[in-house]
């Protein structure tokens, strides 16, 4: 049915925002106001509380795909084994790279680090 299409087209807005990254234009509707947050949050927590729940959210979607490779070779069910693999091992690369990047994070707030600078130049920027 053509209006339910329209109806139910990107309603979770992720494939709006892969359209607008892909064009290099700006976000729109659903993605426009979740850019907002997280903009938010890495103001407030800092680039690596984001790297790591990414990291987080890619290894718990990893090990439940793991765990639905085991299933389907116990089932017998090698088609579905192998469509879970692929998932798997996208997710799993993914997450590595994210646990990786996470590593190289410094663990301190933005204004955290603002305040370590304004306490150096109100010192005269001498060492202690």
């Amino acid at each position: 049915n053509m209006a339910n299409d329209g109806q139910f087209k990107d309603k979770h807005g992720g494939a709006g925002a892969v359209k607008a990254i892909r064009r290099n234009t700006d976000f729109r509707g659903l993605a426009a106001g979740h850019e907002t947050e997280v903009r938010a949050e890495l103001q407030a927590e800092g680039r690596a509380s984001i790297v790591e729940r990414n990291a987080i959210r890619l290894q718990t979607a990893a090990d439940l795909y793991f765990e639905a490779v085991i299933k389907a070779f116990q089932d017998g069910e090698l088609d579905r084994a192998d469509s879970y693999i692929r998932q798997y091992g996208w997710l799993a690369g993914a997450a590595l790279r994210a646990w990786a990047q996470l590593r190289g994070e410094s663990r301190e707030k933005p204004e955290d680090v603002q305040a370590v600078i304004s306490l150096y130049r109100e010192d005269g920027g001498q060492d202690a």
